[in-house]
């Protein structure tokens, strides 16, 4: 089967540089959101262990009404950089997905 996208930059196709931009670009904004904050260290690891615990509590806990998410490292990125409100949006896309 041909992959209908060309590789155009570091061996990478079209749809893998909008994911890891978006990546990256979330990474940043959370960043200057931590820096801002009065305690960054403190709001920084906040963020990162509820969004860890919550993505183990849907992937444990999953199944019925709120999807199960796979523990990867895409879902782990999410949820360690964008925390519960990440968890959250995985949890409603997964639902609405199907």
């Amino acid at each position: 089967m041909q992959d209908s996208f060309k590789e155009i930059i570091f061996g990478l196709t079209l749809p893998q540089v909008i994911v890891y931009g978006a990546m990256a670009a979330a990474a940043v904004i959370m960043l200057i959101y931590y820096m801002r904050s009065e305690k960054p260290v403190r709001s920084a690891l906040f963020g990162m262990i509820s969004g860890a615990a919550a993505l183990l509590i849907v992937n444990h806990f999953g199944g019925g009404a709120i999807p199960m998410l796979p523990l990867n490292g895409q879902t782990a990125f999410i949820a360690l950089t964008l925390g519960i409100p990440g968890v959250a949006a995985m949890a409603v896309l997964m639902l609405l997905a199907g």
